[in-house]
């Protein structure tokens, strides 16, 4: 048989059933969908648009279908280079009659994934009375949900006619031009920046005349085939400019500073599928160049009659693949029809109220911001008041399957209406406890009374989050955001850079210099002493920027007044840290946390309200919206300066606020970022921000004259694995299964295991769920499998934190349909304790046998032993062992069990030291 090997066949007669598939036409075939095919190997159809004479032509980029993509890079950063747009704009105009390209500005860069693609669309409108049609060049990655906007990256408009033949340079080498040496140009160009694959290494000869340069480019030999698919080969085109190092513009923007093509006028096209051409390039004016081509015997090619170039950076260059779907705002959408069917519901008016409300479904307390306080005083005491309403509310066991509805007033930044900052906070601060505890919160912000009927609908909605404004119950959603007017930095600039000598203030301070601002000054509590400051002062006034670093408690108010001279930009950067779930929080760690943030960023907007700012920049977080579980009280002080910056903005002040997610490195918050770290973010769905990126987002950010914008990576994919436990302002983000898929999973969700346990013997059941227990460890601890979690290891020691802590706990909500609650591995601190927890509550065992308990309590004393209980746990296990003990003794008459149900804890273990051994 083929290969040499023998097979056994079987010794049973064959089934006559064919498993050969038709042959059908390819799914990519654009006549099979009723599609033009536009005959060009970068466009895959094209369609016209009845009735609005607009013509589009869709293709897919992708570094494996056009190989030669990959070998243009600049700065590191693979691009699609402009001769490719020029080519795109040309065939689309060829195809539609309009041949000329009598105008292409390019706006930004076309990045090229390594793995996935682009979709592309060149769009071509309706013709003008002199037959001019516009052209856009758009894309947006392939996985794109139907609402992601695309990336316009280059417009212009083609025209009809015929433009001048190129000067004729069948004379070859022109007289008078003088040779000049070639062999080291890609050396050269790599050294400033170009990096550039063979088949971009075009340059064979080159002459100057005066200011004048003629050279010969070709593809290489292996590439010429290719020629004759495309009018002029991007390659080739974009060779013909490295002749530019030469001379050419006029006036010396060439020489060591990395350019790019910026514009094109009079672009025409004379002959296709050149492999080999000869070029000029002369002066048409201050950093532009005219080119003519032909071919090799000097027949006409191609003509620009003008090629604008323009320098560009590397942050200029990641901001187009660090923009595309990673910059977002916040939108409040109609929350639309709802049943009213809240259960029984109670209004409390604090906290102490909740004694009345034990067995409702609903209980509703208004958080306001006191009256007759300032703006900071409020908003520390409206985020304590909600915090001590929440910890009090997930206190008592009788509420357990109740929901607590938050009621804020002009808290939420809903567009066209002012927003109250002192009240913002408590957003933030609920945002932790609903990811802490789902299903148990609902926030509902107003601007009026509200009554029991839309108090219904709103819960009844099933949406976590809802403000009313005019009466209209709306819910937020993060949408894509789109740069539009960038901001422009000069050497008049001073920005004060708040927390600026280490962190992400650092890195903004050094960006917003090569960006063009001439002055810096830069705070934090240490000031010039802080590790890293004098070194990042060198940095700055090396690129030539004006430098003071200052010692300032920014909760200072006199102290940030005296920073403010001659300051014509602030951002607000600095900030502290200090995580733990909402029912651990004090005030004081509540407002330790908020102080930095909220008293700096208000005494910020006092001090230069009065003042034309070119932007005031506060750095917020996304753990505000939707990374909150564990750090209420970060989440807290950053949602107050997203409503900062909103008010702002509504009063016709300069304000935009950049809520990040994790960066890529250490934010100068505490504690290093580690892969795990990493590996849990990009399994939530929203990866961490390479510095690149997030400088390039901070660019989009202020280009779009928002107030409040979400700079963030996500992957929808792994948004919509995520199910009940998705935040709601990423609902609109995730890109789900079909809802007959998802009722599937459902249905194999908790009923199958139960299923499954019942009819599995004990050794067996505790096994299986020992299993589901280690794979959730070890999926939230980033391992490759079960094998690697010790079952009987604590969990403080395999690594969990609060945070951890949480992800496990609603991951084991979703697959076996529990309530876990929040301290799940604190009350059972190893996976096997985990599992036993979890099969009690899934299968609770039957009666049974006094020999199977004193083997239940031999397992205890053996755990004891081998991890000893912290104080807390101490206390937890005391109360369960009391308990145990009163119900055994019947509640009288056993001397040795009223001995265990009176003991404190700490005699309570003192008894078990004398009986077991000692525990310690």
């Amino acid at each position: 048989l083929a290969g040499g090997r023998k097979i056994d066949l079987p010794p049973y007669a064959f089934q006559h059933e064919r498993f050969w598939l038709d042959a059908v036409e390819p799914a990519a075939d654009a006549a099979a969908m009723g599609l033009t095919r536009p005959g060009h190997p970068l466009l895959g159809a094209v369609v016209s648009v009845p009735g609005a004479d607009t013509t589009v032509f869709t293709g897919r980029l992708t570094a494996g279908a056009q190989d030669w993509l990959p070998e243009h890079a600049v700065h590191g950063s693979t691009i699609l280079p402009g001769t490719a747009f020029v080519e795109l704009a040309l065939h689309a105009g060829l195809h539609l009659g309009t041949p000329q390209l009598a105008e292409l500005v390019q706006e930004a860069p076309l990045p090229i994934p390594a793995r996935d693609g682009r979709t592309l669309q060149v769009v071509v409108g309706p013709a003008d009375h002199g037959g001019y049609r516009p052209v856009a060049v758009h894309t947006r990655p392939e996985d794109a949900g139907a609402d992601e906007p695309w990336t316009r990256h280059a417009h212009g408009f083609l025209a009809p006619g015929a433009a001048d033949e190129p000067a004729d340079l069948t004379a070859w080498p022109p007289a008078g031009a003088e040779p000049v040496d070639v062999s080291g140009l890609y050396d050269e160009l790599e050294t400033a920046g170009y990096g550039y694959g063979p088949v971009f290494r075009g340059l064979r000869a080159a002459w100057r005349r005066g200011d004048e340069v003629y050279a010969e480019v070709a593809l290489p030999e292996d590439r010429r085939t290719d020629a004759g698919r495309y009018g002029i080969h991007p390659a080739l085109l974009d060779a013909t400019m490295h002749a530019l190092s030469y001379g050419g513009t006029g006036d010396g923007a060439d020489q060591g500073t990395t350019m790019l093509p910026f514009s094109w006028a009079g672009v025409s096209l004379h002959a296709d599928g050149a492999a080999e051409v000869r070029v000029r390039l002369a002066p048409a004016g201050p950093g532009a160049v005219t080119l003519d081509v032909t071919d090799v015997f000097g027949g006409p090619v191609a003509t620009v009659r003008s090629l604008t170039l323009r320098p560009v950076t590397p942050d200029q260059l990641g901001a187009g693949a660090a923009v595309a779907g990673s910059l977002f705002t916040v939108d409040w959408l109609d929350a639309g029809p709802a049943a009213a069917d809240a259960g029984r519901i109670v209004r409390i008016e604090n906290p102490d109220d909740l004694d009345g409300a034990a067995g409702v479904a609903t209980v509703v307390a208004a958080v306001h911001s006191p009256t007759g306080t300032g703006t900071v005083t409020g908003a520390k005491a409206t985020a304590a008041a909600a915090l001590e309403l929440v910890q009090r509310f997930l206190a008592r066991p009788d509420l357990a399957g109740a929901r607590l509805v938050v009621l804020t007033r002009d808290a939420a930044g809903v567009p066209g209406f002012d927003v109250d900052p002192a009240a913002a906070g408590v957003w933030g601060l609920l945002r932790a406890a609903q990811a802490e505890n789902p299903g148990r919160f609902v926030l509902l912000d107003t601007d009026d009374v509200v009554g029991d009927d839309l108090l219904a609908r709103a819960v009844g909605s099933g949406e976590p989050e809802l403000a009313v404004r005019d009466g209209k119950l709306l819910t937020p959603r993060l949408v894509a955001a789109t740069p539009e007017q960038p901001v422009e930095w000069t050497a008049g600039d001073t920005v004060l850079v708040t927390g600026g000598t280490g962190g992400l203030g650092a890195l903004i301070a050094e960006h917003l210099v090569r960006q063009g601002a001439g002055g810096v000054v830069l705070t934090s509590r240490r000031g010039p002493d802080a590790p890293g400051a004098a070194d990042l002062a060198v940095r700055l006034e090396a690129a030539g920027a004006r430098v003071r670093i200052a010692a300032c408690d920014v909760t200072d108010r006199d102290a940030l007044a005296g920073l403010l001279d001659g300051v014509t930009a602030v951002v607000h950067a600095a900030g502290v840290a200090d995580n733990a779930l909402t029912a651990d929080l004090t005030a004081d760690r509540l407002h330790a946390v908020m102080a930095p943030k909220v008293d700096a960023g208000w005494h910020l907007h006092e001090l230069t309200r009065d003042r034309a700012l070119k932007a005031f920049v506060v750095l917020s977080s996304a753990g505000g919206l939707v990374l909150a579980a564990g750090q209420g009280n970060y989440a807290a002080a950053n949602v107050f300066l997203d409503a900062l910056a909103h008010h702002r903005r509504h009063h016709g002040l300069a304000a935009t606020s950049l809520a990040y997610g994790l960066w890529t490195v250490s934010t100068g918050l505490g504690g290093d970022i580690t892969e795990a770290d990493l590996e849990r973010m990009r399994r939530l769905g929203t990866p961490a921000v390479p510095v690149a990126d997030g400088l390039a987002l901070f660019d989009a950010g202020l280009a779009t004259g928002r107030a409040n914008l979400v700079p963030m990576h996500v992957d929808r994919v792994a948004l919509g694995a995520r199910a009940d436990d998705l935040p709601a302002l990423l609902r609109g983000l995730a890109r789900r299964p079909r809802a007959a898929v998802k009722r599937a999973a459902a249905a194999g969700g908790t009923a199958s295991l139960a299923e499954r346990l019942g009819k599995l013997a004990g050794p067996d059941r505790e096994e299986l769920v020992l299993q589901l227990a280690r794979t959730h460890v070890a999926t939230v601890l980033g391992h490759a499998g079960a094998d690697g979690v010790d079952a009987d290891r604590p969990f403080r020691d395999l690594g969990f934190d609060s945070l951890t802590a949480i992800e496990l706990r609603n991951a084991l909500n979703n697959a076996t349909g529990l309530r876990l609650p929040a301290t799940l591995i604190f009350d059972h601190p190893t996976p096997r304790a985990v599992a036993a927890h979890l099969l009690a509550e899934l299968a609770p065992a039957e009666a049974a046998p006094a020999a199977s308990l004193l083997d239940d309590l031999t397992r205890l004393e053996a755990a004891l032993e081998s991890a000893p209980p912290s104080e807390g746990e101490q206390a937890q296990l005391a109360a369960r062992l009391r308990s145990l003990a009163a119900r055994l003794s019947g509640g009288a008459g056993d001397d040795a069990a009223d001995e265990l149900t009176d003991a404190s804890a700490a005699e309570l273990f003192d008894i078990l030291d004398a009986e077991l051994g000692s525990l310690k």
